[in-house]
């Protein structure tokens, strides 16, 4: 099926920190863990290339110190830059602050990693064997995602197929882009709240893959649920990056030849396994799933 991933999904760099709770505004959080750590995109890129297959990043990035933080960390996965260089910026930066059950805040500064123009993205040679993979933060920052939205209209994909998460800016992108992309892509990957903001519809040619936690995900076609995959019950301590994570091994398995059920399966595990470290960019790999091929 697919022989590569071709990300668009953007990096940037985490600084995560656990608290007992949210402060009240204008009070204090003292953190007993404290990190940072390349994320955003770099959670699925990785994810999918620890599970072997080869990864393309076709996004942005600048020339700072988190730019070169950036690249040696996908040097290390085996993953392939052909990007953007920015010269005048850095990556952005995302504060993460999560609590002991695990659920997190975002607070977020974009960078380099949202300015693409749409000459590089034509020059972008995509064909049957390609899994492309994009996020609503790349349709929500200004400088990518009105680009995105004109390449996209350009239909550029020439067979590849389009994996999509909206995230939770999706009520803020152009809604002639998410409609645009209901038609093009073949998987539309969506937490919970996601699921209920878009809808699945029976003219959807995209199908739509439902994150529901520990209770597993589930596919659906045409708004019809076809299968679904029960989930990992773990210890959880950060759950940052698991819905990306779930989406790399997703992209991987379905690479791998695995049907529907098989891959949800490897998805949700791979997942579980994110959750019980912390940061986002800890999918397994495969011998961390006892496994020595997909």
């Amino acid at each position: 099926m697919f022989k590569r991933l071709v990300s668009l999904g953007s990096a940037l760099l985490d600084v995560s920190m656990r608290i007992p709770a949210l402060p009240e505004k204008g009070g204090d959080a003292f953190a007993d863990v404290g990190f940072s750590m390349i994320g955003g995109g770099h959670n699925t890129d990785s994810a999918a290339a620890r599970l072997g297959l080869p990864v393309v990043h076709v996004g942005s990035i600048g020339t700072g110190l988190s730019s070169e933080q950036y690249l040696l960390e996908i040097a290390k996965e085996g993953i392939t830059f052909a990007g953007q260089v920015h010269e005048d910026q850095d990556l952005g930066i995302c504060v993460t602050l999560f609590e002991p059950d695990g659920e997190r805040t975002f607070v977020t500064h974009a960078g380099a990693e949202h300015q693409l123009s749409l000459e590089f993205l034509n020059s972008l040679k995509l064909g049957a064997t390609d899994a492309v993979y994009f996020t609503g933060y790349e349709l929500f920052h200004p400088g990518s995602g009105k680009v995105i939205g004109e390449w996209l209209k350009t239909d550029p994909l020439n067979g590849a197929a389009l994996f999509f998460d909206p995230t939770s800016v999706i009520d803020q992108v152009d809604p002639e882009i998410v409609e645009l992309i209901r038609r093009e892509a073949f998987v539309i990957t969506v937490n919970e709240w996601e699921f209920e903001k878009l809808q699945p519809r029976n003219d959807d040619r995209a199908i739509f893959v439902r994150r529901i936690g520990a209770k597993g995900s589930e596919m659906y076609e045409s708004a019809v649920l076809r299968h679904s995959a029960p989930g990992v019950q773990v210890e959880v301590v950060d759950t940052t990056g698991a819905g990306d994570v779930h989406t790399g091994a997703l992209i991987a398995a379905l690479a791998a030849g695995k049907n529907w059920p098989d891959s949800l399966a490897l998805a949700n595990r791979a997942a579980a396994y994110c959750v019980t470290k912390f940061g986002g960019p800890t999918g397994p790999t495969l011998a961390e799933l006892g496994l020595q091929t997909l």
